[in-house]
């Protein structure tokens, strides 16, 4: 195997800061040489935090660390996720707890900059590594940050580090499959490269010639489940429009579907009237979570959910995004417990409709009529 000093001194130079931060990234990755190494990922796993664990994984065997699993607390939630992970055979973990892997040395952050919360255990460990393109409202803690909001995916820094450490190869079976997640990982994240940026074009330029075409397309088949039809037809039917904007209010939706309320809002953006819609629902009886999209250059998405549902407890945003698009999640608390639903989403409608109109000035009370259609 080569050795970790070997494969810095072959390193392709590209720029001084690429060069410096994957050093960098190499030099924290000898603390877990030898070592167990738990890549975590936050939320619901994406395309893009899938690929880019698989990527640090790949990295991690040819730095020298002895073990790596890939863990995360939240379902599968998408039929493409679910798709990516069979197709691709990437060996995931659902964990409750950082103990649940086994005797865990050190963490790794992928697309995302702080500790899953539901992972009790977490902060018991030192986080070695956080690789993510998501803001920050404070300084990531990690041995090695690398947070860079000028590219359109976190698969586009692994791209780089990949490029200048072990260049992917089309004739090797495990190379193709990481190239081919990254792929995937780079087209979902950036709306099929419509948001992408120059580092996102010629990260995908890099791993072109790697990936499994066959496979990408079986993955960029997205067919619409009959759940998230479903859940579309309800959005129309809530949708309520001011001036530009949209919201709609989508019910229960069941954990499993929770990513039916993203994709209700992917669809509702595009009515030629409006250029920002929130959508948002009850997910699993226990959060209510939302999803909002924007083409407005006034809307920051992270910093209009953050000032319009507030933190929790220890000061963490609800909601966060990125430049077009974004989400929240708010525990409902012993509200939850209600047998009522009707009365519970009535406080759910009431509470995000009320925070909503505040963002657009209006009264939430005393406010004119709205526009809705069904």
């Amino acid at each position: 195997m080569t050795s970790m000093s070997e494969a810095v001194r072959k390193l392709t130079i590209t720029s001084q800061m690429p060069l410096d931060r994957t050093k960098a990234f190499v030099e924290a990755m000898s603390a877990a040489r030898g070592k167990h190494l738990l890549i975590t990922l936050r939320g619901h796993p994406d395309p893009d935090g899938i690929a880019c664990a698989l990527a640090q994984a790949h990295l991690a065997q040819r730095l020298g660390v002895e073990k790596t699993t890939i863990g995360y607390s939240h379902e599968l939630s998408h039929r493409e996720n679910r798709a990516l992970v069979k197709l691709l055979n990437v060996d995931m973990r659902k964990i409750k707890s950082v103990r649940d892997a086994g005797d865990v040395d050190f963490l790794a952050l992928v697309d995302a900059h702080e500790l899953e919360p539901d992972l009790a255990d977490a902060g018991d460990y030192e986080v070695l590594t956080i690789v993510d393109h998501h803001r920050a409202n404070q300084p990531p803690k990690g041995r090695f940050v690398d947070l860079r909001l000028d590219v359109g995916a976190t698969a586009t820094i692994f791209v780089e580090y990949l490029s200048e450490l072990s260049p992917l190869d089309l004739d090797v079976e495990e190379d193709r499959r990481v190239a081919t997640a990254l792929m995937h990982g780079l087209s979902t994240d950036t709306d099929d490269f419509t948001l992408a940026r120059p580092q996102d074009f010629r990260a995908a330029a890099m791993i072109s010639e790697a990936v499994d075409r066959d496979l990408l397309t079986d993955l960029s088949r997205r067919a619409i489940a009959p759940s998230a039809m479903d859940v579309i037809a309800r959005s129309l039917t809530g949708l309520v429009v001011r001036r530009n904007f949209a919201a709609s209010g989508v019910g229960f939706v069941s954990e499993t579907d929770r990513d039916t309320i993203a994709q209700a809002a992917d669809f509702l953006v595009r009515r030629e009237d409006i250029d920002t819609v929130i959508v948002y629902g009850v997910v699993g009886e226990r959060f209510i979570e939302g999803s909002l999209r924007t083409h407005s250059p006034s809307v920051d998405p992270a910093a209009w959910l953050e000032q319009a549902f507030g933190h929790d407890d220890k000061g963490r945003a609800y909601g966060g995004g990125r430049r077009d698009k974004g989400g929240f999640r708010i525990p409902i608390g012993f509200l939850g417990r209600s047998t009522d639903r009707a009365q519970l989403w009535q406080l759910v409608e009431h509470a995000v409709k009320s925070a909503v109109m505040r963002m657009m000035g209006d009264d939430p009370v005393n406010s004119g009529p709205v526009e809705r259609h069904a």
